[in-house]
């Protein structure tokens, strides 16, 4: 029989299987990496018990997805891991060369899930990296990330990541260096460790909807998140989020204009969430 409760935050019914033991399918993604480890540190949390993670890879340990990248996904799931709050909760499982598996590979997660629909995307997943890592952020340090530089450039089902246009990401760039900014750019090989310390000592980030936006939410960092997906406000929903540069409502050119004084209102958001995880977790900001 199933365990399942309410998740706190999203206040959707989660189920997780008697076994406590969830599988996950690997890929060479970070943020993909740590939805499900924030979804299992969650679900040890609330049902008080360890979660067994065992996660499915099409190949082995020293795997690199592309020949420049500065370490393997399994090393950046290692590093990751250890910044977790109650990192202990889980244990990770790999599984390694299991192409054979299709079933994993079709349905993303197995063991828990939407008490309703066990694939339903969730908004789920709350929880934090060790308190000692949140950083308050150095005055105008702004971190971005783009898609513009990815392996392969977003196509076909994946346009949404491009809403934002080469030209208007330069836009944004110029105007934020012309406001007085100090813009560091993270790419998908940029390792995790520098990664890590250039979002905690962020005063906000700026990004597509994608690569590294679970290391600033497990922060509670400030973030505008770009992107014509609505999928976006579940991954980060401590920040505001643009579908397009031109919507009718919510217009991002009247937004990102309004800033450094807007600072104030995505520092609001993100203290907030900031808030609701630390509540969850009984431990004082």
């Amino acid at each position: 029989m199933n365990n399942w409760f309410r998740e706190p935050i999203s206040k959707q019914p989660i189920f997780v299987n008697e076994n406590y033991e969830i599988d996950w399918r690997g890929t060479f993604g970070v943020g993909d990496i740590l939805y499900g480890l924030n979804s299992a540190h969650a679900l040890a949390h609330l049902h008080n018990h360890p979660i067994k993670m065992n996660v499915y890879w099409t190949h082995g340990p020293d795997y690199l997805y592309h020949f420049e990248d500065p370490e393997t996904i399994i090393e950046r799931t290692h590093y990751l891991h250890n910044l977790y709050h109650d990192q202990s909760s889980v244990t990770i499982n790999h599984i390694y060369d299991s192409p054979t598996d299709h079933e994993i590979e079709k349905l993303r997660w197995r063991g828990f899930g939407h008490k309703d629909n066990p694939q339903r995307v969730l908004s789920f997943g709350h929880w934090p990296f060790r308190k000692e890592l949140f950083h308050d952020g150095i005055p105008n340090k702004v971190v971005f990330w783009r898609p513009t530089f990815n392996r392969e450039i977003p196509s076909g089902g994946k346009k949404w990541k491009m809403t934002f246009t080469v030209g208007e990401w330069e836009r944004i760039i110029m105007f934020l260096e012309l406001k007085g900014y100090n813009l560091v750019e993270l790419g998908y090989r940029t390792p995790v460790s520098e990664a890590l310390y250039h979002i905690r000592t962020c005063s906000f980030c700026i990004f597509y909807d994608g690569m590294w936006q679970y290391l600033a939410r497990n922060l509670a960092k400030p973030v505008i998140t770009l992107g014509g997906s609505s999928i976006a406000r579940v991954h980060s929903p401590q920040g505001v989020h643009f579908s397009e540069p031109h919507e009718e409502k919510n217009h991002f050119w009247d937004y990102l204009y309004k800033l450094p004084n807007n600072e104030k209102h995505l520092n609001r958001r993100a203290n907030q969430y900031k808030k609701q995880l630390m509540d969850k977790i009984n431990v004082s900001n």
